[in-house]
């Protein structure tokens, strides 16, 4: 049998969703606190976006997957995050926005490697 018909050379479709849906989570994510970090200014709007962030991630914490539970922790930390930044303490201030924009910058990073490797991984071969 020739190589190119093998099955077992093309990468397979639980690999390519888990890239697909990492692109996707990362990209959504680092947008929407890019959003919120213009908008965490406001003590009222920072305090109710870092509320829901926390509530949902506090959900995600207590689901039995252990990747679940990694995102629920990293979305509950965010959301504390947001929260923090409302405060209108001029150091604490600095030091929340830093750290939520270096987040953000990250999220985009990480959103954009995992859709170079999804476009790779479907014209590539194992």
């Amino acid at each position: 049998m020739n190589d190119d018909q093998n099955e077992n050379s093309y990468p397979s479709t639980e690999y390519l969703a888990r890239l697909r849906k990492g692109a996707i989570f990362y990209l959504v994510g680092g947008l929407i606190l890019a959003l919120l970090r213009f908008v965490a200014g406001r003590i009222v709007l920072a305090l109710g976006a870092g509320s829901v962030i926390c509530a949902v991630g506090i959900g995600w914490l207590m689901a039995n997957n252990p990747n679940n539970k990694k995102t629920g922790a990293l979305l509950t930390g965010v959301g504390v995050l947001v929260m923090l930044t409302g405060i209108p303490h001029p150091i604490l201030k600095v030091i929340t926005a830093t750290l939520l924009s270096i987040i953000t910058i990250g999220s985009l990073v990480m959103g954009v490697k995992h859709l170079i490797l999804y476009f790779m991984a479907q014209n590539r071969k194992y």
